[in-house]
């Protein structure tokens, strides 16, 4: 059943779980908003967009990396300089903009729980 999903397919449901992480986080901020909590709500909205962002790259550098890419070398170390860039990124948001880590946490958690669930629900190949 699942040989039948073609590489489109899949590509589509990635989309799916970007749409669906974006309503969420929105979700997610507009609660923290109604309760009164502004920061956490900046925070939780921060981190579920910087997440889906590194989805989205993530998404791109597999698909470099099926499409043949220079080299799987090459790959493994871009990989490694995005990740730096993430890094960086939330370290100075929680550094010097002093964003509520909870939060972000929150958000980026509101995220992998959309990654998660997409992926029991379409028992594609390398799912749980």
């Amino acid at each position: 059943m699942a040989d039948d999903i073609t590489p489109e397919i899949k590509f589509q449901i990635l989309g799916v779980i970007e749409k669906l992480g974006l309503i969420v986080t929105a979700i997610i901020v507009i609660a923290n908003i109604l309760l009164g909590y502004n920061n956490l709500a900046l925070g939780a909205g921060l981190g579920g967009v910087l997440f889906i962002l590194d989805f989205i790259a993530i998404k791109f550098l597999v698909n470099t990396l099926f499409k043949g890419a220079p080299s799987t070398v090459f790959i493994i170390l871009v990989f490694f300089i995005k990740l730096l860039i993430f890094a960086l990124i939330v370290a100075s948001l929680i550094i010097f903009a002093k964003i509520n880590i909870y939060g972000f946490f929150i958000g980026v958690t509101g995220i992998l729980i959309v990654i998660i669930g997409q992926g029991l629900r379409g028992k594609l190949d390398g799912s749980l």
